[in-house]
């Protein structure tokens, strides 16, 4: 089941990938990032082992031929001056290794050694998740101390026909050694839901300790008080449940990429359908999709998206001058004693829209009603120290920007 992360640089300067020297050079500038062999064969190409810290990754590099497919995910956004470049750019060079371990960490390290390598760069063609992602990303996300969001191992795909019907499957999750994740029949008023539905289960799969198996229960979310409890079926027995299904079918799989090692996400209506394995498709769930449904983050993601806001606060603050960008805040607030976990106080996270900033606190009022917490309502403002933000977004004329990619308020 496990594939290699094979990522492609493209240089600013085609000349700067065909002397493996410029990048050896530039590696032992690295203070995280040691060469420890290189070798290889005319049949294998050039392998260089790289310490990244305390590990050790054997990592394939060779020069390629670049062109970049129709179907690639801009995960970033680029000037035209960029996708001029892009346009242009017929060569780059592979940089492939296998994840062992934590794989939020190897897609880190894989990173760093990338950077390290060429500290300036267009792009990065991630192969696997069949996303592009801009190389002053890469060098913000390899310069954190912070992981990247592990969203970024996988992208969720909609593939769409002549009519209203979409499928959506991930790409990504194939080199952490996980099966990919599908939902069959969504629709163009609910796929962004059954999105966040998929994201939600495959950040599950690759935060969980223990393998998660087809049949195993996830509570996702919850939406017009029902629990969104999901579930992974093998692709072959789910279409028995879509008779009507045109995408996604057993003629659409006849490759090796949606063929094998996918599933199915179905939904288990009660303890009693999980008890018997009894699978509901998603999509008889729309109706209650409609109400704000709200969607878990783990403890540990919500921890890593907070270290990433407060590390980058100076870029929200930057932003602040500027009045005619709207900030929101996300700031997690103690939910009421009743929801407590066995006496442990539990927080709910919330947006609030930025007014002002005074003694290292922010000044915002709340822009939407709390499930958990009843003594503040819509409309309130509340004073919270800059520690308590675990997330933000910049509103500029042109787009929205967060801690992620706050490279582009530089």
């Amino acid at each position: 089941m496990r594939e290699p992360s094979y990522m492609i640089i493209i240089p600013m300067k085609e000349e700067d990938i065909m002397d493996p020297k410029i990048f050896i050079d530039n590696v032992f500038k690295s203070e995280h990032v040691k060469i420890k062999d290189i070798g290889g064969d005319e049949e294998s190409g050039m392998i260089v082992t790289f310490q990244v810290d305390d590990a050790e990754y054997a990592v394939g590099v060779s020069p390629v031929d670049v062109e970049i497919p129709p179907y690639v995910r801009l995960a970033h956004s680029f000037s035209e001056d960029e996708f001029k470049l892009l346009d242009e750019t017929r060569a780059g060079l592979s940089v492939c290794m296998d994840f062992e371990g934590d794989n939020n960490k190897c897609f880190y390290d894989q990173i760093r050694i990338i950077n390290a390598m060429y500290p300036e760069m267009l792009a990065v063609l991630d192969c696997p998740s069949e996303k592009l992602l801009s190389g002053k990303w890469v060098s913000l996300a390899a310069n954190s101390s912070v992981l990247p969001a592990p969203r970024y191992l996988f992208t969720v795909q909609a593939v769409t026909g002549d009519g209203d019907e979409v499928w959506l499957h991930t790409h990504g999750l194939k080199r952490c050694g996980l099966y990919e994740l599908e939902i069959l029949c969504s629709d163009r008023d609910h796929y962004n839901n059954h999105y966040k539905m998929i994201e939600s289960f495959a950040l599950h799969m690759l935060e969980s300790d223990e393998p998660v198996e087809p049949g195993d229960a996830f509570t996702a979310g919850q939406a017009s008080g029902y629990e969104l409890t999901l579930t992974a079926v093998d692709w072959k027995e789910a279409l028995e449940y879509y008779p009507d299904a045109e995408l996604g079918t057993a003629e659409d799989r006849e490759d090796d990429v949606h063929g094998e090692d996918t599933c199915v996400l179905m939904i288990y209506k009660n303890d009693n359908a999980i008890e018997n394995m009894i699978y509901t498709p998603v999509h008889d769930f729309n109706r209650f999709l409609g109400d704000n449904p709200m969607f878990y983050f783990s403890k540990d993601e919500t921890r890593r998206m907070s270290a990433l806001a407060v590390e980058r606060t100076s870029y929200l603050l930057k932003a602040f001058e500027n009045k005619d960008y709207e900030i929101l805040l996300k700031i997690g607030l103690v939910v009421d004693e009743e929801y407590w976990d066995n006496g442990k106080p539990q927080k709910e996270y919330i947006w609030f829209r930025l007014s002002d900033v005074k003694d290292d606190k922010v000044i915002c009022v709340l822009t939407q009603e709390p499930y958990y917490v009843s003594n503040i309502r819509k409309g309130d403002t509340g004073t919270y120290p800059l520690s308590d933000i675990t997330d933000w977004l910049v509103y500029t004329d042109e787009r929205s920007i967060g801690p992620d990619d706050a490279y582009l308020l530089m």
